[in-house]
């Protein structure tokens, strides 16, 4: 009877020790976990060039964490971003976070988006935490490589016939025609008038007088920063299409950047400061980047400077 309530004591005493050694497996567990959940996705991992991707950062955390994601420049993982934004959604607890960025390139080849770091911390705390995530790679291939209607090359045609012989009075009947219509052209020909020729206007005073207009529309005044840097771009981009006969309005900053490395009628100097210039109004027109007052003045000084530099020079 003894050996048998010992046995029952030994049997709770070990339950007791699975329960104590379980709960505090749990409450370690529990504090090595993170407050949060953090991923990264892409709509496609493979594309065209041209094809626009969208990259979405999403984290999952209650609302006692305060998130902060991180700030890219103009380019990602090699992708150009040309748009960009944010969402957050939760009603209990639990947050969940998105920020999305609309990427494109005009290269193909592999790419790797690299990881993204976002800092937490718990509200009232002073130091962030980071945590990251994985990295993305993206193919993207030529449209040459992906074209799926080739067509294949056809049989050699066969040797083209020639016409019958044409008769002499169809000859004879198409001369009087020509005649005719020759001595009509002559006898009633209007008189010539002397056409006036209207000189072209230089491509810089165009130019010069759209800056003068742009300025008189006070965007910076009302920050309306889209349309002040859109009407600038465009302004030297009409310049350089008149003044070197560049096809700057047809091409994307990318490719009409490409097309003035190798070209030879700006100097390196000059091609710097058109560089500058177009990435800093692309980052207004598509990162949504909004520059003060004395940034868009110094845009405006730069695009009167390319166009003061680059017009021709007058003979004294």
């Amino acid at each position: 009877m003894k050996a048998k309530k010992n046995k029952y004591l030994f049997l709770c005493l070990a339950i007791l020790a699975l329960i104590s050694v379980s709960g505090f497996a749990s409450e370690q567990g529990a504090s090595d976990k993170l407050p949060l959940e953090v991923s990264a996705s892409v709509d496609r991992d493979k594309v065209t060039i041209g094809d626009k991707i969208t990259y979405t950062i999403t984290v999952k955390a209650d609302k006692e964490t305060e998130i902060k994601f991180p700030e890219f420049a103009e380019n990602l993982g090699g992708f150009a971003i040309k748009d960009f934004g944010s969402s957050e959604k939760g009603w209990f607890k639990t947050k969940t976070y998105r920020q999305w960025y609309v990427l494109d390139t005009y290269t193909s080849g592999k790419y790797s988006i690299p990881r993204a770091t976002i800092k937490y911390r718990k509200k009232g705390q002073g130091q962030w935490q980071e945590v990251s995530t994985d990295e993305i790679n993206i193919e993207v291939e030529s449209i040459l490589e992906s074209a799926e209607d080739r067509q294949d090359i056809r049989e050699i045609a066969g040797p083209i016939g020639f016409p019958r012989k044409i008769p002499w009075y169809v000859w004879v009947f198409l001369a009087l025609v020509v005649l005719a219509a020759a001595i009509a052209f002559f006898l009633f020909k209007p008189k010539k008038s002397q056409d006036i020729l209207v000189p072209q206007r230089p491509a810089h005073k165009i130019a010069c007088e759209a800056l003068v207009a742009l300025q008189q529309k006070e965007y910076p005044r009302r920050r309306e920063w889209n349309r002040y840097y859109t009407e600038l771009s465009d302004i030297v981009r009409r310049y350089l299409e008149n003044r070197f006969n560049l096809r700057a309005p047809e091409m994307t900053t990318e490719e009409f950047l490409n097309s003035v490395k190798d070209n030879k009628v700006l100097s390196y100097e000059h091609k710097s400061l058109l560089r500058d210039f177009l990435s800093h109004c692309d980052l207004v027109k598509f990162a949504r980047y909004e520059p003060d007052e004395k940034e868009a003045g110094l845009s405006f000084e730069s695009a009167k400077r390319l166009i003061d530099q680059t017009k021709p020079e007058t003979n004294a």
